[in-house]
């Protein structure tokens, strides 16, 4: 029995002596663990970075907004106590010269800024800031909207558009900012707002640029300027009686008339002459209440001295040539019941209307 005893005894001492050499350390346990790879499901792999989007080249109309001028402006503009129009403007050719001079000082400063602002993204491509000057006309109309010389900058960054032009030519392109000088339809947009009245500055300035050339002189008879792109139709049912009134004198003399006036009814419903948007519905104290047309080629078409504001169409209608538009009457500066149509080219000056008219086609029966 002893003997068993030691034997047994014997066995269960090598059987603890061997499980403690086949154990591993606890600190080499934690140690195997941190080392051990992750399952290959569970790792996530790193994302890709996206790479950075290219810079957006300069926005040169909001360059020009930001830009402050500090440059030289005339003393005075226009005298505030006489009525503003183009009467003013004929009566101060010295202001209108300085007001020239001080566009041409705040262009050249807006190119040096566009061009400190541009030349970095474009590089050896880059070709400066060029500025076309607008009419004197549009310049003198821009001006008569403002209070003081210090109105004039912001007066001046309304009467251009800034575009960004790329040249390619023997193998190299080159990038310019173009300051394009704008039309008074751009400049002086017609209101939106139903019943309101004209722009002073848009009627300035298109009979100035009709009446008037590039020196100041009155034209003979700038109604043979252009010609319209469409044959018109007559703007009533009936073919009422009307003549060639174009470029005769009106108010005493003191101006020149633009347009063509049609004898008709009060009430007498007036017709659109083409097909085209309504681009403003309102009344003013010349115009009277009025209805403006514009045409597939940007002409517009004016119709004047209606007895009401008219409740035919609104701003942004589309009319088809024989649709009624407004009243036939004699509000404004109107002495008896009768349409006066005046048409303005997309350039910004007024057309004699009357040998259209001779030539229009009936209207339609809608």
């Amino acid at each position: 029995m002893k003997k068993i005893g030691s034997v047994c005894l014997a066995v269960l001492t090598a059987a603890m002596l061997f499980s403690a050499c086949a154990a591993p350390a606890p600190d080499a346990v934690q140690s195997a663990e941190a080392e051990a790879p992750e399952p290959a499901h569970t790792q996530e792999s790193a994302p890709t970075p996206k790479p950075a989007p290219p810079p957006k080249p300069p926005n040169a109309e909001a360059l020009l907004a930001e830009f402050s001028y500090g440059g030289p402006l005339p003393e005075a503009l226009y005298p505030a106590e006489e009525e503003r129009g183009y009467e003013t403007v004929l009566a101060h050719p010295e202001i209108t010269e300085e007001i020239e001079e001080a566009f041409t000082a705040w262009a050249e400063e807006a190119g040096r800024y566009l061009s400190d602002e541009c030349s970095g993204y474009y590089g050896e491509a880059w070709n400066g800031c060029k500025a076309e000057r607008p009419e004197w006309q549009m310049l003198a109309a821009a001006a008569l909207a403002c209070e003081a010389p210090e109105d004039l900058p912001a007066a001046f960054a309304n009467l251009v558009r800034p575009e960004t032009e790329t040249k390619q030519g023997s193998g190299q392109k080159t990038v310019s900012v173009v300051l394009r000088a704008k039309t008074p339809q751009e400049a002086f947009p017609l209101p939106e707002e139903k019943g309101a009245p004209m722009p002073m500055e848009f009627f300035t300035a298109t009979y100035l640029l009709t009446v008037y050339d590039e020196e100041g002189q009155p034209r003979e008879n700038s109604g043979e300027l252009a010609e319209l792109s469409e044959r018109l139709t007559f703007p009533f049912a009936e073919r009422y009686e009307f003549w060639d009134g174009w470029y005769l004198d009106r108010d005493g003399g003191a101006r020149r008339h633009t347009g063509t006036d049609i004898l008709c009814p009060e009430g007498t419903p007036e017709l659109a002459c083409v097909d085209g948007t309504v681009l403003a519905v309102g009344s003013g104290d010349g115009t009277g209440n009025y209805v403006v047309i514009e045409g597939a080629d940007g002409t517009q078409y004016h119709y004047y001295h209606m007895v009401e504001v008219s409740q035919f169409v609104s701003v942004g209608d589309r009319v088809v040539r024989g649709q009624a538009v407004g009243l036939a009457g004699n509000t404004g500066n109107s002495t008896t019941d009768h349409l006066h149509l005046a048409v303005v080219m997309p350039e910004g000056f007024y057309i004699d209307p009357y040998p259209y008219l001779m030539e229009a086609e009936d209207a339609p029966e809608l």
